[in-house]
């Protein structure tokens, strides 16, 4: 070097550029470093991932395996269910059993009348009988116990009809849903002469048309307005006699002997009920005769009447060519 300018130049140079070359060696050293420390925790990272995908691997592996067992041995069962109990079957039947079960709690009757049932398997048969028994009977139980006397007695009163009228008659069928009263009319509709001559007997039941028909323990009573127009005994009741069509017709029989005034002959709105209350107070079931064609009245001694029943468009009641009385019906379609 010739100049010491230039000495001097380059020497500034040197300690200028050796801050720039420490940083670039500290720069280098430290990348390194850190290099060193990702390559560590990434070979680590990927070697718990391998480890864990490893386990949860075997882990659906363990869990095919369970279900190919399970479906196999409910496939077994189902082909051998109604073989007697084995080991191949037995989970099978504890399942069938369990199902069952809990599908029937949810599809039981609400009411006595309710015949639906689920039906179960051929295995459960025999409990399903058992089960059903079981939940019809504390229906039954919890009916009866929630039932009032009055509809106890009118239940039973239904249960007289259907032993006389089941099968016999027109229109029964279509009464059934009809509930019975314990009276037609009220106690102020009747004329209070007709109560003063009847007060010493206990009204149970009247039935209401233009003239009234009064049921008490004792008697019947036909009345029109405040007279009574015939005083029917039960001991000197013969017979009650109906047809076997819709019409209301009712004939009371009575023994000529009595000295009544003949057989009593009513339109009834309420025939069936009207009729059995009858049969409940003189308590004999085999005095109702329900006849076809037509029926003998008595009217008085050594003269009797006929009534002839028959079916038309539309109802209608006439004496015909004969002097008989006809009542026309109207048959419907069942």
């Amino acid at each position: 070097i010739r100049f010491p300018r230039t000495l001097f130049a380059t020497e500034d140079a040197l300690e200028f550029c050796k801050h720039q070359l420490v940083a670039r060696i500290q720069a280098t050293y430290k990348s390194c470093l850190g290099r060193r420390e990702y390559v560590k925790k990434r070979q680590a990272a990927i070697k718990l991932e391998a480890h864990w995908r490893g386990a949860l691997a075997r882990k659906a592996i363990q869990r095919r395996k369970w279900a190919v067992r399970i479906i196999r041995k409910f496939i077994k069962g189902f082909i051998s269910r109604n073989k007697p109990l084995c080991p191949d079957n037995e989970e099978f039947i504890v399942f069938v059993r369990k199902n069952y079960i809990l599908n029937l709690r949810y599809h039981l009757p609400k009411t006595v009348l309710d015949k639906s049932w689920l039906r179960p398997p051929g295995i459960l048969e025999n409990a399903s009988d058992l089960l059903r028994k079981m939940c019809v009977r504390n229906l039954v139980q919890k009916y009866c116990r929630g039932i009032t006397a009055e509809r106890k007695a009118m239940m039973q009163q239904k249960v007289v009809t259907s032993e006389i009228f089941r099968g016999r008659k027109d229109g029964y069928t279509e009464s059934l849903n009809q509930p019975f009263a314990n009276s037609r009319i009220n106690e102020g509709d009747i004329n209070p002469k007709v109560l003063q001559l009847i007060s010493h007997e206990k009204i149970q039941v009247r039935q209401s048309r233009q003239r009234q028909l009064i049921l008490t323990q004792k008697a019947a009573y036909v009345v029109e307005l405040a007279k009574i127009k015939q005083k029917i005994e039960y001991s000197a009741l013969k017979g009650v006699s109906t047809s076997n069509l819709r019409d209301g017709i009712l004939v009371i029989h009575v023994s000529p002997e009595d000295k009544q005034k003949g057989d009593a002959i009513l339109q009834c709105g309420h025939m069936f009920e009207a009729v059995t209350k009858l049969v409940m107070l003189v308590k004999k079931e085999n005095i109702v005769n329900v006849v076809q064609g037509s029926l003998q009245f008595f009217i008085s001694p050594g003269k009797e009447g006929t009534i002839v029943f028959d079916t038309g468009p539309e109802e209608q009641i006439y004496k015909n060519k004969n002097g008989q009385l006809t009542v026309v019906s109207v048959r419907r379609k069942s």
